[in-house]
């Protein structure tokens, strides 16, 4: 099949032009298995095949069809550009330094996981995540996602319960490691591979290994592909391959060879004295940025130098009506002016007029309107969609298609490059080896290799696509009635409440207590006997209409909650005070801002599943809307419920203050004390834990014992106190007795007596 003939085979790819016709996406299982594992179930996939069998095509018609929402990254900025989607480091602010299991990034702040609210958000109520490129991804690089899923969704699940869509080849580009990250990392994984991340392996996920190939038609060249790409070479697939291996070869410019090498630098130096040798004029095009486009990013050279001549290589699809031209297309420039070429195809079509193309640069955001996820502009890039292409890498010749190469992959030097460079090619009589192959330039990796095996024994079917339906229904309804995070959020938000604003505004101090007891016995407990009931009901979605009291019980169970979370909303969000401390005020709106974001997503989904027959479907977008319903209502509240200091900054009004505001809540650092004791630690515990002596906690839990809220034999053992207070009544001070006192006591445990009973009894210190 010629170039010709793809020049309208395709919709808007920005990769490979040879994707798998439209008529056969139904007919082919693999896809359409793989499209009702997405649609229907909640498992995450790995969709994997060889160069050429419909991945990207997949990506693209899931996009414009799904039902649930979605984000699509990718390891690189070009990648991502095109995917239409965002970097997996820019999106999650991820650090590029290895991130290790149970410690985070090694030599960066915790603080780099502080999302915005807009991104948040948009974690919350994402139902799919897709990353694309996968083989280049590590797996600490997903292990570092599920730790900002976890946080910003739920704390108990793997990936915060986000199912994943990973697209990609193994046998292709592998991932990147420097030797010093390889030793960080070793201890912690048995491979560089994303398969070995602890969060997938225990969130498991199934494989679909598409096996139709699009690109090439020759039976012969397929199995020779096939070959090399599973590390299953023989000698006389390396003679087959060789037979290509053309000494001398030098073709005439009309047949445009594009050269694919190992390294940038080969392909950047065969370039340019190509170019320099030509007797004709050159002009350079320079990029027109706007916005924010990270260089790393770049789809296209800042800065290219063209001549009448020169052998370029398009690098992405023409978005135009005609679609003059495709991501791969190679032609000859034959004119250049200041802001546009020609370019005369190499398949000898008709010449085209080349003028800026445009690249952008997207961050996902919420639009208020539909309340649907969207990718939003935040740069373009502005270039002439040309790089000149008498040589490029194997890496950038990912996802084209040629019809005549020459490759050069006798120096490859990492797994899978000698597979990508061969399958660029359309067919065997179409490549040129500029050097013969050798065995040790086909490289496998043998983790790959066993992973393969193993997915290869498991792959899903009908029967075990139902199973997943099945458990899909069943772990919807459990999490509609789990109320873990809710509790979490609201425990957090109470603990602060405590802490900051109970010590000056005490009335606050019952309501919580009360709403405390509702939602971890009344809600918290009872949710988890729904979620213990509907984790036994093996029923499909489909069946759940022939279950009307079933349903009913559900919309019943939906309505029992929606009081009890409207009397602790009506609490949370009850408090108005003054506070002048920056700190405790930000600790204070953080916790209300989260816990009351978590109860309205709830609530909402309860209230619309309490009126209609419940679905996965239903769920799914109910849950959506209630995470957009629950921002817009934060977001229309006030800014904050706890005011710092909105008195004038003069000398005079802070004074005149001063009797009605503290800087700090008095009794604040001894109620922390109070509450630790209550839960059961001792005061060395409690002193260790706040870095404070063991004295210093001793004191404020005597304070505790003075003000009534503590009993002495509580805090003190009985034979303890005794002896204490023995020595007190016969010495009568402090001073008199401080020998005697250390000899039967630890200083905390007098502390403990002299702050709760001493004081108390209104004798003098000394």
């Amino acid at each position: 099949m010629d170039q010709t003939a793809h020049r309208y085979d395709y919709d808007y790819l920005e990769t490979d032009i040879a994707e798998e016709p439209a008529s056969s996406y139904q007919l082919n299982k693999e896809l359409n298995l793989a499209h009702r594992i997405i649609e229907e179930t909640g498992k995450n996939l790995f969709l994997t095949g060889k160069a050429g069998t419909g991945k990207t095509t997949f990506l693209r018609r899931l996009r414009e069809t799904t039902k649930k929402r979605m984000i699509v990254l990718a390891p690189t900025g070009v990648a991502a550009i095109n995917a239409q989607g965002s970097t997996i480091h820019s999106f999650f602010q991820l650090s590029f330094s290895p991130f290790i299991p149970g410690q985070g990034f090694i030599g960066e702040d915790k603080k780099r996981f502080s999302m915005s609210k807009e991104k948040r958000r948009i974690i919350a109520s994402i139902d799919l995540l897709v990353i694309d490129e996968i083989s280049m991804v590590r797996p600490d690089t997903l292990d570092a996602i599920d730790s900002v899923m976890r946080r910003y969704r739920n704390p108990v699940l793997p990936f915060g319960g986000v199912q994943l869509l990973l697209i990609g080849d193994l046998r292709q580009l592998a991932p990147v490691l420097r030797d010093d990250e390889r030793k960080l990392l070793t201890p912690h994984y048995p491979s560089e591979y994303f398969f070995d991340s602890i969060a997938l392996r225990q969130s498991g996920f199934e494989t679909i290994e598409l096996t139709t190939v699009y690109r090439q038609n020759d039976p012969d060249f397929i199995d020779i592909l096939n070959a090399v790409r599973d590390g299953l070479v023989t000698k006389d697939i390396i003679d087959k391959l060789n037979t290509r291996y053309l000494p001398g070869f030098n073709p005439p410019d009309s047949e445009k060879y594009i050269r694919l090498t190992t390294h940038n630098r080969m392909a950047d130096d065969f370039n340019f004295r190509r170019l320099s040798i030509l007797p004709t004029e050159s002009l350079t095009y320079q990029a027109k940025i706007e916005g924010k486009f990270p260089e790393s990013s770049f789809p296209a050279d800042q800065f290219l130098q063209l001549k009448v001549g020169a052998q370029v290589m398009f690098i992405k699809n023409d978005s135009g009506a005609e679609r003059l031209y495709y991501n791969g297309m190679i032609g000859e420039i034959t004119w250049i002016g200041e802001d546009t070429v020609t370019v005369a195809p190499a398949d000898g079509s008709d010449p085209i007029c080349v003028g800026y193309a445009e690249w952008e640069n997207t961050r996902y955001s919420v639009n208020e309107e539909s309340k649907e996820i969207e990718a939003v502009t935040e740069g373009v890039f502005r270039q002439l969609p040309l790089r000149l292409a008498w040589a490029i890498t194997i890496h950038k010749s990912q996802g084209l298609t040629f019809d005549r190469a020459i490759i050069d992959a006798g120096y490859s030097f990492a797994p899978g490059q000698t597979y990508v460079a061969l399958s660029r090619c359309r067919s065997l009589e179409g490549m040129v080896l500029s050097q013969p192959i050798p065995l040790s330039a086909v490289i496998t990796d043998q983790k790959v290799n066993s992973f393969i095996s193993e997915c290869s024994q498991k792959r899903p079917d009908e029967e075990s696509l139902n199973r997943m339906r099945a458990e899909y229904t069943r772990h919807t309804l459990a999490e509609l009635f789990d109320f873990r995070s809710e509790r979490i959020a609201f425990d957090d938000y109470h603990r602060a409440i405590r802490e900051f604003v109970v010590p000056l505004y005490p009335q606050y101090d019952k309501p919580f207590r009360e709403a405390a007891d509702i939602i971890h016995h009344n809600v918290d407990i009872v949710g988890s006997k729904f979620k213990t009931l509907y984790a036994s009901s093996p029923i499909l979605p489909e069946a759940l209409e022939c279950h009307p009291e079933f349903l009913q019980k559900i919309r019943k169970g939906c309505e029992y909650f929606l009081s009890l979370l409207e009397k602790i909303i009506e609490t949370v969000d009850g408090v108005n005070v003054n506070i002048e401390n920056k700190t405790y005020v930000k600790r204070l709106t953080n916790a209300y801002e989260n816990s009351l974001f978590k109860l309205n997503i709830k609530f909402h989904l309860l209230r619309y599943l309490a009126n209609v027959d419940f679905t996965p479907a239903e769920y799914v977008n109910a849950k959506a809307k209630g995470v957009i319903e629950a921002s817009a209502k934060g977001n229309s509240s006030k800014k904050s419920k706890y005011v710092e200091d909105s008195s004038p900054k003069d000398k005079k009004s802070k004074n005149k203050n001063k009797e009605t505001k503290l800087k700090r809540p008095v009794g604040y650092s001894r109620r922390i004390s109070y509450e630790m004791f209550l839960k059961g630690k001792t005061i060395p515990e409690i002193a260790e834990e706040r870095n404070l002596s063991p004295n210093t906690i001793g004191q404020h839990l005597g304070e505790f014992v003075a003000s009534g809220e503590l009993d002495i034999l509580d805090v003190l053992e009985p034979d303890k106190f005794n002896a204490i207070h023995k020595i007190m009544v016969n010495v009568g001070s402090f001073r008199e007795g401080k020998e005697d006192l250390q000899g039967i006591a630890e200083q905390y445990e007098i502390s403990v007596y002299f702050n709760g009973v001493y004081k108390k009894e209104g004798k003098e210190s000394s």
